[in-house]
């Protein structure tokens, strides 16, 4: 794989991140589309939820358990959405603020400056099997 393009975000330094996307819906950042890749925005709108797949390009190790934040025990890492995997991949929901030329604006941040994006994909609640 290699990256579709690159975050641009405040956020220099692992542990000033927010652990979801979620829980940080007023922070803006970027993703600089590469050049080959920008036609593949057509379509994203503004007030849009989308779905970033990126590398976790700063995590080097991947324990195959970990301690939960949630109730302070030790669980298998596929149970937890840290950032320590075998092959690094990670994903937000976030909202688009803007779309312009090479670049994505969106709200919702918890990516390091410099995460290459792998992918974006529309997000739809109504994918929801309880909504089927």
């Amino acid at each position: 794989m290699k990256p579709i393009g690159y975050i641009k975000s405040e956020f220099t330094r692992k542990k000033d991140l927010p652990r979801q996307s979620v829980l940080n819906p007023h922070n803006k950042a970027f993703i600089k589309i590469q050049p080959e890749y920008v036609q593949g925005l057509k379509g994203i709108k503004k007030n849009q939820h989308i779905v970033i797949i990126f590398n976790f390009h700063k995590s080097n190790s991947s324990p195959l358990q970990t301690v939960s934040w949630r109730d302070n025990k030790e669980t298998g890492v596929f149970n937890t959405r840290s950032p320590n995997r075998p092959n690094g991949i990670g994903l937000s929901i976030v909202e688009v603020i803007d779309v312009s030329d090479n670049c994505l604006a969106f709200k919702g941040v918890d990516m390091l400056d410099g995460t290459p994006v792998l992918d974006i994909k529309p997000y739809s609640p109504d994918l929801n099997p309880n909504n089927i």
